[in-house]
């Protein structure tokens, strides 16, 4: 067992669990260097669909020092990458999995956030399950792998702590408290400060979101998605060939 009775338990209540040195410094620093590898257009064994710009940048606000730093965002690196997959597939993370979640383990995909200093974006209070509706229950976890430190300064996660309790908020919901998280008038949320290696862990329902970096510092993190084998695809069309992880596949199932 990955977790202590007392960490499933604070998982169970809050909807997320932070978890310090998941990676060591030789690991962190292999997945920088490949995300830098990628959106610098070094490598091109990743095709440009997966690469995001900034919007700032796209809209002419703003002037990148490299193109690297007018990257935003890296997903479904998985399929590509031996660097990501590797990651995605850490023994070290797949226990916390498997903890949470039972041992039939897949992944639903990944996204490497870059978040560039002095213009990367906010992104707003939202629940991942509201994006993968055609995943239920909505009961996935999220790894999300600090590989610089994530400070209030850069763009640290924010978290509305128990939310993941309230089920599918819907779009409108997620708007308001956006809001008001902007205004200053939703008061339970926390910040999840992190320090490169720390490894933070949330639920699909849980209300999340980042602040703008302005800081001159940069702030990448890695997040990996993982479902039980058990939940089901209801989205239209022929059902993904979703990365089995750890465990066994279901007929009938994801």
């Amino acid at each position: 067992m990955a977790l202590t009775t007392e960490q499933k338990q604070r998982f169970k209540e809050d909807g997320y669990l932070v978890i310090r040195n998941m990676l060591t410094p030789e690991e962190a620093a292999a997945l920088k260097w490949r995300a830098d590898q990628i959106a610098s257009g070094e490598m091109k064994h990743v095709p440009e669909q997966w690469i995001q710009v900034e919007p700032a940048i796209q809209r002419g606000e703003a002037e990148p020092e490299s193109r690297v730093e007018s990257i935003r965002k890296l997903w479904n690196l998985v399929p590509y990458d031996g660097v990501m997959r590797a990651h995605a597939t850490n023994p070290k993370i797949v226990d916390v999995i498997v903890d949470l979640i039972g041992p039939d383990v897949k992944l639903y995909g990944d996204q490497l956030f870059m978040k560039p200093p002095r213009h990367g974006s906010r992104k707003e209070y939202h629940q991942d399950s509201q994006s993968w509706k055609q995943i239920v229950p909505y009961e996935l976890v999220s790894c999300w792998a600090a590989l610089d430190d994530a400070t209030l300064e850069n763009g640290c996660l924010w978290v509305i702590p128990g939310s993941h309790k309230w089920g599918l908020v819907g779009k409108a919901r997620e708007r308001e408290i956006e809001q008001k998280a902007l205004s200053a008038q939703w008061e339970n949320e926390v910040p999840v400060e992190l320090k490169a290696g720390d490894c933070s862990f949330h639920h699909s329902l849980l209300l999340h979101s980042s602040h703008a970096n302005h800081s001159s510092k940069r702030r990448r993190g890695y997040a990996t998605h993982y479902m039980s084998a058990k939940l089901k695809y209801i989205g239209d069309g022929t059902k993904p060939d979703y990365m089995s992880i750890r465990g066994h596949e279901f007929q009938g199932c994801v």
